[in-house]
């Protein structure tokens, strides 16, 4: 009999990508989604559906049972200030149900999604790994709810005696992302933007497929009560953003924001999009964000046999994705000219 692996959040990016690696390694897969949600990212997967929250703990018990491995994926990735209690509740509450619900239903190990955030940033470049101690200024709502997550996860682990792992992945880019999350919609925001800005921090980039092995090689060989690092490349964001010009045959970047003039820019976003009466695609803390530096190293998830793309072939796939989506504005693609390895993606 194969064994059988839940994943909750399932239908975003990380899950489904997740729930894909699972049943092509020989698993069962198990996937919680809440009634209604959007089902097409498991669309090839064969998948066993059941419905539910992780805000109901009774629904997580029902889905646990006869599960050796949980992946607890769901999670609300987002930077306006209008989902921080969803946040704060799902990473907290949602965590403590689905780990009382797995010790509950005799699951051997938890593979808990967290965030490479946790681990915080610098203000000048610095590669931080799983030692790291979190003492960020001003951190998001986002961020805050994954070190709470995290430490409730770990916190719980010890009181049930429950075997928990977490994965923190850097910024998580790919196909499959139906909802169009924050780290995908960047380089949209990029393209869309007529100046073509970049910010004077840096970041780190991971291929969705790449971090689901991540998940199974944790899963699989990793150590209880440990946090491992899944991340490709670190790169300044004004690299990154030359290299997507580059990909989509464009100018740029051409205007560098310092924080002042990044955070500014963000506010003026935010109030015009409360006057119109919809989500705005850059906040204030994306702003503070960006002009830090998020750079991390993989060494212990590498032990363990990992290895992830380089950041030009993370980006090829996502900015696919996002192409043959429509996120880019048609005045904009109709002068995009894709290199050959973007072009074989988008057809």
């Amino acid at each position: 009999m194969r064994p059988v692996s839940l994943v909750t959040g399932a239908t975003g990016i990380v899950g489904s990508h997740i729930a894909r690696a699972l049943e092509q390694s020989g698993h069962a897969v198990r996937v919680l989604v809440r009634p209604g949600s959007d089902q097409r990212a498991l669309s090839d997967i064969s998948a066993d559906v059941v419905e539910g929250d992780v805000m109901r703990p009774d629904s997580v018990l029902a889905a646990a049972q006869g599960c050796t491995w949980v992946f607890h994926a769901a999670a609300v990735f987002a930077y306006d200030g209008d989902r921080a209690h969803a946040q704060a509740e799902l990473a907290v509450q949602g965590t403590r149900h689905v780990l009382h619900a797995a010790q509950q239903a005799g699951v051997r190990r938890v593979v808990v999604t967290s965030s490479s955030v946790t681990l915080g940033s610098t203000s000048s470049p610095q590669v931080l790994d799983e030692s790291a101690v979190f003492a960020d200024p001003q951190p998001a709502a986002y961020v805050t709810s994954k070190v709470r997550q995290e430490a409730v996860a770990f916190e719980a682990a010890r009181e049930l005696g429950l075997e928990v792992l977490a994965v923190c992945p850097t910024l998580v880019m790919g196909a499959r992302d139906y909802r169009l999350g924050p780290s995908n919609a960047s380089l949209a925001n990029y393209l869309n933007d007529p100046l073509r800005s970049t910010f004077l921090g840096g970041c780190n980039v991971v291929n969705a497929e790449d971090l689901a092995r991540a998940h199974l090689l944790v899963a699989q060989h990793g150590t209880p009560g440990q946090r491992y690092v899944a991340g490709g490349e670190n790169l300044r964001w004004e690299a990154l953003h030359a290299l997507v010009s580059e990909l989509t045959g464009t100018f740029g970047p051409a205007l560098r924001l310092n924080h002042t003039a990044a955070y500014l820019a963000a506010a003026y976003v935010e109030a015009a999009a409360r006057f119109a009466g919809r989500r705005p695609f850059v906040s204030r803390d994306e702003a503070r964000m960006a002009c830090r530096f998020y750079w991390y190293s993989s060494a212990r998830l590498q032990a363990l046999g990992w290895t992830a793309r380089p950041a030009r072939a993370v980006l090829s796939e996502a900015l696919a994705w996002v192409i043959d989506r429509g996120h880019i504005a048609d005045s904009v693609r109709s002068r995009l000219k894709l290199c050959p390895e973007l072009e074989a993606r988008h057809s």
